[in-house]
């Protein structure tokens, strides 16, 4: 009888070390104890999803009163909301700043972090983004470079993945993202890399969780110190609607204009100047607004805006730099 119980107690030792890899992982949020019970501790994303909730990134899911949940949701696909979020609150931008500053357009609860991508102009979102829409692996890479303000240039563009084209909207933040080791594409069982991104494909809250501390430790948090730099734009006179570009970038950031007019961009730069709209590199948001050639120092492009909105740009030649005309 007692080599019996001796027996049962061993196996019930054996059970307890997977009992404790089962169980959810312990956060602390806003000083409180939190546990995601559908994050296992043996997850491979459990420590990047530990790590995003105990520096303030995310939260995991809340109740109608407000509550958290205990859940986290890591194979649910993320929304363009939930991304924007992550996105901002791990480049360390000050949301509520910018909403005192420049109004999103959204009734949201991402309203907030909207006024942020406005004022920094971040590719992917702009009027006419639903929010709620589950996004796609593409436009969290594009969200992320903005955010992070990631350099996007000297990507080999078609030699990394089979998948990925300059003809692929976002690119260039693809290849940026994977260049510095924030996203890797897909593998094979035995973690060998296949060649393929997915573009088009939905991305999970779990690798968006992984994203995020990645970008962090290769980036740091360059939204920190930043401030909305919000100008007004006056009239129909053309010289008070002027953009500048300088080695420095766009300035202003950002320009209110009326519907019908002109807005002239300007070459200060000692590098060459490509105007166009977002996103990089399709120039698709606003059909037209692209200068379709590079402009040397000195030379200007202009754009009479008709259409009322919010209109990203960027340098075609150095897609980091952007500004946005917002025309009322």
């Amino acid at each position: 009888m007692r080599n019996r119980f001796l027996s049962i107690l061993s196996a019930f030792a054996l059970l307890i070390p997977l009992a404790v890899q089962a169980m959810g992982i312990q956060v602390i949020i806003d000083g409180k104890t939190v546990i995601f019970v559908d994050v296992p501790q043996s997850a491979w994303f459990a420590t990047h999803v530990r790590t995003a909730a105990e520096a303030g990134i995310v939260s995991g899911y809340k109740d109608s009163r407000g509550m958290l949940t205990g859940k986290f949701g890591p194979s649910n696909d993320i929304t363009i909301g939930e991304a924007l979020k992550i996105a901002v609150e791990g480049a360390g931008y000050d949301e509520d700043l910018y909403a005192s500053k420049i109004q999103s357009g959204f009734q949201h609860w991402a309203s907030p972090y909207v006024s942020v991508a406005k004022g920094e102009a971040f590719l992917v979102i702009n009027p006419r983004t639903r929010l709620d829409k589950a996004a796609l692996r593409s436009e969290v890479a594009a969200i992320f470079t903005s955010a992070f303000l990631v350099n996007t240039e000297n990507g080999e563009l078609g030699t990394r993945y089979g998948d990925v084209s300059a003809s692929t909207e976002f690119a260039t933040a693809i290849e940026a993202l994977s260049r510095d080791g924030v996203v890797s594409g897909d593998t094979d069982i035995d973690g060998q890399a296949v060649g393929t991104f997915r573009p088009s494909d939905n991305i999970n809250r779990a690798e968006v969780a992984k994203m995020v501390i990645l970008a962090r430790a290769t980036y740091g948090t360059p939204g920190k110190d930043r401030v909305p730099s919000e100008e007004q734009g006056g009239g129909t006179e053309n010289e008070l609607n002027i953009v500048t570009y300088t080695d420095e970038g766009f300035s202003p950031l950002i320009l209110r204009v009326k519907k019908g007019d002109t807005v002239t961009f300007k070459n200060t730069s000692t590098t060459g100047l490509w105007v166009a709209s977002n996103p990089h590199p399709a120039h698709t948001a606003l059909l037209g607004f692209d200068a379709d050639r590079t402009l040397i120092n000195g030379e200007t492009y202009m754009y009479t805006f008709t259409q009322i909105g919010s209109w990203g740009f960027h340098n075609h030649l150095n897609a980091r730099f952007q500004g946005t005309i917002v025309v009322e």
